[in-house]
């Protein structure tokens, strides 16, 4: 039988494994958006196609900060579990919730 303690560190890391994307699609959103306004106003389109489109990129900006809270508080909780089971660190499953808490980081600091 597994242990429990494994399940949970897989599941801690399934969740900030999708946070950290989100966080990035939310961010490359807005860049395609923003791109996208950029070539309605080029190409002149109508003021209520613009005034749409600045609303898309204002959802997303708004999704961007709620996303990095969201993955900066599981990513805690992940941290904290990590360290509180070390006698786990000889399995796999560590190995790559600790790989997982260095690719947060680094989409945190984006």
């Amino acid at each position: 039988m597994t242990d429990p303690r494994i399940r949970q560190l897989v599941i801690k890391s399934g969740v900030v494994r999708r946070l950290t994307k989100e966080k990035s699609c939310y961010a490359k959103e807005v860049q395609t958006e923003q791109t996208r306004l950029d070539k309605f106003r080029g190409e002149g389109a109508d003021d209520h196609v613009l005034r749409k489109q600045e609303e898309v990129i204002q959802e997303c900006v708004m999704m961007v900060p709620d996303s990095k809270r969201r993955l900066q508080k599981e990513l805690e909780t992940l941290e904290k579990y990590l360290a509180d089971e070390l006698d786990l660190k000889e399995t796999e499953e560590y190995t790559k919730a600790a790989e997982i808490v260095k690719a947060a980081k680094a989409e945190l600091e984006i």
